[in-house]
């Protein structure tokens, strides 16, 4: 089962995609429960690869299908830092995490925000 979203990057456009319980159940329920979501987004330190919301508040640990490998376009969630990330190139994490689900549509708009922009993450309609 998938939950679609938008994420709404406020004043450059929104973004598609889906929550998926297959890899974290428990993580990706907690994150459907707390929608709507808004929080300042910012880049990965140093770089571009990924687009961080800190602060997700859920106190989800991993779980046996806890991964060290993302892909570009993936969602996860980082129980050690306590963020939502969105993937915006293939890497490695430095400790292991929860995939949550993937973006869709529109990934290229990110390349655009400003850290510091709010980011709204909505059950779509």
């Amino acid at each position: 089962m998938s939950i679609d979203i938008e994420i709404e990057l406020f004043g450059i456009g929104t973004l598609k995609g889906e929550l998926s319980r297959v890899y974290a159940p428990l993580s990706t329920d907690a994150i459907v429960n707390k929608l709507p979501i808004v929080l300042r987004g910012r880049f990965s330190f140093g770089s571009k690869a990924y687009w961080t919301l800190p602060g997700i508040e859920i106190y989800k640990g991993h779980n046996p299908k806890s991964v060290k490998n993302v892909e570009k376009g993936e969602i996860i969630y980082n129980p050690k830092t306590e963020e939502l990330l969105i993937i915006l190139q293939d890497g490695e994490m430095p400790n292991k995490v929860n995939k949550i689900g993937r973006v869709t549509d529109n990934l290229q708009l990110l390349l655009n925000a400003k850290n510091g922009l709010n980011t709204k993450i909505n059950r779509m309609k």
